[in-house]
């Protein structure tokens, strides 16, 4: 089983700037998978297309396109090797954090599915 994700509020003050309501709050996932890296890819990948998208200049400048529900945007999961996905939760305002780790848990969820023995580790980047 997956390490849960443990709300931080503390992660507020990580970084060089201060946090504000208006600050881009995002947490890396990464996904490891010894022996079903395919079936963990496509559960997350499955996800990730049924959620409506669109593209958020504001805190994706580029102007890709990025999926969304609730408080969260989530950029295109990205396949590292035959094992390993990293994919993004990014929030914005005063309920960031929470938003963050409701979804942190449904994504654990997810890839538990496909598989129990996933290795997760979640990582609370700088805001901006």
């Amino acid at each position: 089983m997956a390490n849960r994700y443990e709300l931080n509020y503390d992660w507020s003050k990580l970084g060089p700037t201060e946090w504000t309501d208006f600050s881009v709050v995002t947490l890396q996932v990464d996904l490891h998978s010894h022996h079903r890296g395919a079936a963990v890819r496509s559960a997350i990948d499955g996800w990730w297309d049924a959620m409506p998208k669109d593209a958020e200049s504001e805190m994706f400048p580029v102007g890709e396109e990025v999926a969304y529900d609730g408080g969260c945007r989530f950029p295109d999961p990205v396949r590292v090797n035959d094992h390993h996905v990293t994919a993004w939760i990014v929030s914005q305002g005063q309920d960031a954090f929470d938003s963050i780790a409701h979804y942190a848990e449904e994504m654990r969820g997810i890839a538990e599915k496909a598989d129990p023995d996933v290795i997760i580790t979640w990582t609370e980047l700088p805001h901006r």
